[in-house]
């Protein structure tokens, strides 16, 4: 009997039984016949019959021990699996006996005090913000429109968190934008035009003899 011959008889009746290649590999059935071929070598004689039973009796055998020892697995992992989830119930109840830390409560009194401070020292903010913007500001638009510029400004409200070069552009733009008809060009004048303007206003006061 060669190997491929036991190989084909046992992958018969392997067929023929259901057993799986979980439980009865490939790789044993390959080395089960060359094993068995030897044992039934060509030049032995043998009865057809009593191989065939000697065959069916070996895979069953195997077949009976691999189911066994994976069932015997199978019950180990569970008895395992079951301790876990034990011990994680066992955890879950301590985590929820913990109680929860609550955060204080702050009297009304108090907080009404808390809430002015915080206003006092929003608008001290506001307020160095604001002088901060109007210097800025004040150096883009003529000399003899800062007070107007001053009154007009008053009414803005400045915001903290946006640059001071921002807003001061815009109180600007929005001032020129407002009394542009009446006032005309608000930027500086050059030193050559203050000083003509100067001496127009002196040339214009009257003489007085001592």
């Amino acid at each position: 009997m060669t190997k491929e011959d036991v190989l084909q008889k046992a992958n018969d009746y392997c067929s023929e039984k259901g057993y799986t290649s979980e439980t009865l590999t490939d790789d044993f059935k390959e080395k089960f016949s060359g094993f068995f071929a030897k044992k039934y070598a060509e030049d032995t004689p043998i009865d057809a019959e009593g191989v065939d039973e000697d065959l069916k009796f070996h895979l069953d055998s195997v077949f009976s021990a691999t189911s066994n020892w994976a069932k015997s697995k199978q019950v180990e992992f569970e008895e395992k699996e079951n301790d876990y989830k034990s011990q994680i119930e066992e955890l879950n109840k301590k985590v929820g006996k913990v109680k929860t830390v609550k955060e204080p409560v702050i009297p009304k009194e108090v907080q009404e005090q808390l809430d002015e401070l915080k206003m006092f020292k929003n608008e001290e903010a506001k307020k160095s913000k604001f002088k901060d913007i109007m210097e800025i500001a004040k150096k883009g638009i003529r000399q003899d429109l800062h007070k107007s510029f001053e009154t007009f400004a008053k009414g803005i409200d400045v915001v903290l968190d946006k640059e001071d070069k921002e807003q001061a552009k815009a109180m600007v733009e929005r001032f020129q934008e407002i009394f542009k008809d009446s006032i005309g060009d608000i930027k500086p004048l050059a030193p050559q035009q203050t000083r003509k303007r100067d001496e127009e206003v002196f040339a214009s006061l009257k003489r007085v003899k001592v």
